[in-house]
């Protein structure tokens, strides 16, 4: 794919560390379509979630968060106006995560993801770019989506 159309579909924040957390990150900025404050758990801190079909691969971490009334995203559909997501290392890398979005259903459940691919970028999980491409969850042409998003965002970064 090439960076003209992973141009049109991303969208990104960089979100940094609270003071005084261990999880909580606030996108200063708050211009993402994610909620500007989100909870990202890594390691030691992160909860057990259950390992199905791709969750057979080692997680290394969660993000979870919920919309406050103030603030409006297409991913805020459904009460309780949550997102969430696994996170996996992006493979032959040390600073790329990736991970599917599940968003809030109508009966307030999260689903298993809408199709977005969400790519974290981080070398200490202080600061943390996060990435969302929309459409490239695709679990048939992950491999390749993955790459193609990893490629675009390094051009743009470095």
């Amino acid at each position: 794919m090439n960076n003209e159309i992973l141009g049109n579909i991303v969208t990104a924040a960089v979100y940094n560390l609270k003071e005084g957390t261990k999880t909580s990150f606030i996108d200063e900025g708050g211009r993402g379509p994610l909620p500007r404050l989100v909870s990202i758990s890594v390691g030691q801190d992160l909860s057990q979630i259950a390992s199905k079909g791709r969750g057979l691969l080692p997680k290394v971490g969660q993000m979870k968060a919920a919309f406050t009334r103030a603030e409006a995203s297409p991913y805020k559909q459904h009460k309780p106006y949550k997102v969430q997501t696994a996170i996996w290392r992006v493979e032959g890398t040390q600073t790329y995560y990736y991970g599917s979005l599940g968003i809030t259903d109508a009966r307030g459940h999260i689903t298993k993801d809408n199709g977005d691919m969400v790519i974290f970028q981080t070398a200490d999980w202080k600061r943390v770019r996060v990435f969302v491409f929309a459409g490239l969850a695709d679990p048939s042409r992950l491999p390749q989506n993955l790459a193609d998003a990893v490629r675009y965002i390094r051009s743009i970064t470095h």
